[in-house]
This record gives structure tokens, C-alpha cells and sequence, in this order.
């Protein structure tokens, strides 16, 4: 008796009988098998149809690529479970393929059957009009591809320079891969559980799964109203797929450079505090001992004191924990990071070594912009600028 899956395969195919008999699905059988088994060969099973990349390439060499699973972070064949893709010589053949991938009551397809030789498709597919092994050997020859290499002018390539010479590349398309990736995001864009998460939302009620959304899709189409002459999957998936952005990443400005050994080497720029520090330089120059050029002085200290705290409020503003990534001295770490507030609100240990490094910084950074002509500042004027510092503490808690 003929599987029920094959029956319906059959009965579909006899015209002007709803109901047949078991004699005519036999007969139907034995004359449309031999057939099919003799044109097998003009269908073949490969990983990347020429097609894809141009509908008129013909006459070449058909790619049916195999490779292991390999955890090496790329997305090629053999990292990713895909199937392979059919293509054919003429629509009027697609009807063998729809045979082969049949799946029989016990949920193998006809082709695997014929693969693993079993003994139940042999008992299915023996006819009067042909031998077994003959209908076994032509439908098989749907998986193998010549030993012969041709490609096709019409299929776009890429000379890669190898030592002296190129190698040329033909570009094809996966598209095992690609249909299972548009697979994926119908599922995530149309499934019943991306639809309940989208209308939870709507009703602004919680829903454990919650859903993603892609943006900027871009559809491709194959083969127009041809699509079933690419190939069964691009048949199969109404001849589009999708293409997902490929652009350089935008990069914001970063406004705060974080340090990784020192808030002072990593994270204050030099030409930030360029006019300032000619301005210090000025005051150096043609200094008088009397109030008023002293205050002037201690302000210009100060003013760049004012600045440097400002970044240090935007490292405040960084998530909490930030520092424990870097090399930072633990000062600087309580000084800077949120998550050492507490510890920086209760204790002083940690103040006198950072306005130190700070007067450190000052003196330093004096000589990096003046350069040669940068006025001698020695333990007295150090000491003087660590006065100044001292004298506002609390501004750098």
C-alpha cells in the first residue's frame, strides 16, 4: 500500500478524478516515475545558486560548499544550520524536487529514504515499467554536481591580489543563509509572541519576553515574476530577502576622556589650559610684590583649579564602579568615582595627596607650554600654589 503523504502527492496530480482508486494512484506512478528519475539530473542541490548573482549566467559550475563547525565568530557555512537550496533547469521540473522533499508518514523525506536505502522505499518505488535501482540512481543524481570549474562573465568578480599575481573571486550568494536570516526576522517582527509583546505594550502591561525591533530593512528582489527559475528557496520565499544596514558606526564626540593610570596624564588636555597658563606666565614675568599682583596671580591659580574640577564632576557623572577597570591610584579612584562617594565624604586621607598631585600637574604643565621661556618655579612658589589650593580644600571633595 502506498504511504498516505505519497497517495495525496499522486492524487494531486490525476486530473478530473477527485477521488482515485488505488489502481490509478499505481498507474499514475509507474507513468510519471521513470520520467522524473531520467530528469533528476537537471536539478541539483547546491549552497550558492549562480543565479542569485545573475539570472542569464548559464553553463557553469554549480557550488555546493561543505565545512565544519568551526567557533571562530564568523557567520559562514558550516557555523550555522541552514539548508541546502535546489535549482533547476526549467520550472517544468520543480515537481521532482516537491517529490523528493516529501516527508512519508515517519517523517523522513523521499530523498533521505533514497539516501539510506531503507527497505520501505524500496517496497514504495517499485513499479512494473522500471527497475528500483534505475529510479534510485536517477533521483539521487539530484546531489551531484561535475568536477568541472566554470564561471561567467556575468557574475560579478573581484580580482584579489595574491603575491604577483590575482586570483579572481566569483561572488555568490548563501542562500541557505540568507533565507534562514529572513527566517529569523520574520519571526521576530510577525511572530504570535512579538505581536502579544507589541500589544502588551500597547496596553502598557508587562510581558516577560518582550520583543526587538529592526530598523532600516532593506528588501531585495530575485528573478521578478520568474523568481521559481533562481532557485526553490527564493521560489519558496517569494523572491525577496532581506538586507540589513552596512554603515559605518556614527561616533559621538567624547566630552570626557577617561583615565586608565592617571586623571592628570590621561584626562586634562594641555591646550585647554593654554591661555591661562600665559596668562600665569605674564604675571611670572613682570611680577611686582604688592596685593594686588598677588591676587592677581593666586586667581589665575585658581581659575585653572575651577576648570580641572570640572572634570571632575563629569567623571562623577560616569556610571558608578567606572574606575575599577583602570590602574588610577585609589586617591584618584575616591576623588572621581561615584562609588566611592561615602568614603570620600568621610574621610580626608585621600584630599592631601590629591591636591598635591594637582600642584604637581600646575608646575608641570607650565613648563610643557611655555617651554624654554617657561620662568624657574622652585619649592617656594610650589609651596605658595599648594597654599592657594589648600585654602579652597573642600571645593575638591
Amino acid at each position: 500500500m502506498l504511504d498516505i503523504v505519497l497517495q495525496a502527492f499522486l492524487s494531486a496530480r490525476i486530473k478530473n478524478v477527485s477521488n482515485p482508486s488505488s489502481s490509478e494512484l499505481e498507474k499514475e506512478l509507474d507513468d510519471w516515475l521513470p520520467s522524473a528519475a531520467k530528469k533528476a539530473n537537471k536539478l541539483s542541490r547546491v549552497s550558492h545558486p549562480v543565479k542569485f548573482s545573475h539570472p542569464d549566467a548559464k553553463n557553469i559550475s554549480e557550488i555546493c560548499a561543505t565545512s565544519n563547525f568551526k567557533a571562530d565568530g564568523f557567520l559562514r557555512t558550516g557555523n550555522a544550520d541552514t539548508e541546502l537550496d535546489t535549482i533547476f533547469d526549467t520550472s517544468a521540473n520543480i515537481p521532482i524536487w516537491k517529490f523528493l522533499s516529501l516527508q512519508l508518514t515517519d517523517g523522513k523525506s523521499i530523498l533521505e529514504h533514497l539516501q539510506q536505502d531503507s527497505a520501505y522505499i524500496k517496497q514504495q518505488l517499485t513499479i512494473p515499467s522500471m527497475p528500483f535501482i534505475e529510479i534510485q540512481q536517477g533521483l539521487l543524481s539530484i546531489t551531484e554536481l561535475s568536477d568541472t570549474v566554470k564561471t561567467s562573465e556575468k557574475i560579478k568578480q573581484v580580482y584579489f591580489p595574491v603575491d604577483a599575481g590575482y586570483h579572481l573571486l566569483s561572488l555568490l550568494t548563501p542562500s541557505g543563509l540568507m533565507f534562514a536570516l529572513k527566517a529569523r526576522i520574520n519571526a521576530m517582527r510577525f511572530s504570535d509572541a512579538a505581536k502579544q509583546a507589541r500589544e502588551d505594550r500597547r496596553k502598557q502591561q508587562h510581558n516577560e519576553h518582550g520583543y526587538d525591533e529592526l530598523y532600516n530593512l532593506t528588501e531585495i528582489g530575485y528573478g521578478g515574476s520568474n523568481k521559481q527559475n533562481i532557485s526553490e528557496l527564493n521560489s519558496t520565499n517569494g523572491g525577496t530577502a532581506y538586507l540589513l544596514p552596512s554603515l559605518p558606526p556614527q561616533l559621538e564626540a567624547r566630552e570626557v576622556r577617561v583615565p586608565k593610570l592617571s586623571f592628570f596624564a590621561d584626562s586634562l588636555y594641555y591646550r585647554q589650559y593654554q591661555r591661562d597658563f600665559q596668562a600665569f606666565h605674564r604675571n611670572l614675568l613682570f611680577y611686582r610684590n604688592d596685593m594686588e599682583n598677588r591676587q592677581a596671580r593666586d586667581d589665575l591659580i585658581l581659575q585653572i583649579v575651577e576648570q580641572v574640577i570640572d572634570k571632575c564632576w563629569q567623571m562623577r557623572q560616569l556610571p558608578a564602579g567606572w574606575s575599577e577597570n583602570t590602574r588610577l591610584p585609589l586617591r584618584q579612584k575616591i576623588w572621581l568615582d561615584e562609588h566611592y562617594r561615602e568614603q570620600r565624604e568621610n574621610t580626608d586621607d585621600w584630599l592631601e595627596p590629591i591636591m598635591k598631585d594637582y600642584a604637581h600637574w600646575f608646575v608641570y604643565t607650565y613648563k610643557k607650554i611655555l617651554g624654554k621661556e617657561h620662568v624657574a618655579v622652585g619649592d617656594v612658589e610650589l609651596t605658595h600654589i599648594r597654599r592657594v589650593i589648600a585654602e579652597h580644600r573642600e571645593g575638591w571633595r
